[in-house]
């Protein structure tokens, strides 16, 4: 009996350390194009930190969804609104963020203003057309999640490559 019963305890106990089910949210292709970069730049080599899909070069052309599947609220920040394609700067690009209950924030760099930039809640909503604001050398859109200056790049490890063809039903990660 004393077997069996301190068994059975050391499964609670066991148990008990067991976390609880996290709730993941997908993150999509947010248009049809090419993985352009990852973790490191592909021509230099340097740390990015994000994933990069390249648009092949078609600017202004409709719909930069957010990447993120399920009911997310959105902070967009326009900094240009000008049809820009090839850069318009360092700290002058489009942001669409969402701020976690843990601190860390998701961001989707890059597009360009339309009547869709605005502030809201929504699931896989179109914030903008595919653009090149900010510090770039063409459109694409840049998914990046950090928390105070440190990228974490695990959501996208194992999903997706540098390279890869996407799609908007393409999973590209999973956020926690």
């Amino acid at each position: 009996m004393r077997s069996i019963m301190k068994t059975g305890l050391s499964v609670l106990a066991m148990a008990a350390l067991v976390p609880a089910a996290v709730t993941a949210h997908e993150v999509r292709g947010t248009h049809t194009g090419t993985v352009s970069a990852t973790t490191y730049y592909p021509s230099s080599g340097k740390f990015h930190g994000a994933v990069d899909i390249a648009s092949g070069g078609t600017c202004n052309y409709w719909g930069a969804e957010t990447g993120v599947v399920g009911s997310v609220s959105w902070n967009v920040t326009i900094r240009t609104t000008g049809v820009v394609c090839y850069g318009s700067g360092s700290g002058n690009q489009n942001e669409a963020k969402h701020v976690w209950a843990s601190g860390w924030t998701f961001r989707q760099w890059h597009f360009i203003k339309t009547s869709d930039s605005y502030d809201r809640t929504c699931d896989r909503c179109q914030v903008g057309n595919i653009g090149g604001t900010g510090n770039v050398t063409g459109p694409h859109s840049h998914l990046q999640q950090d928390k105070l200056g440190t990228n974490d790049t695990s959501w996208y490890a194992g999903y997706t490559v540098q390279g890869e063809g996407v799609s908007r039903a393409e999973t590209i990660g999973y956020l926690d």
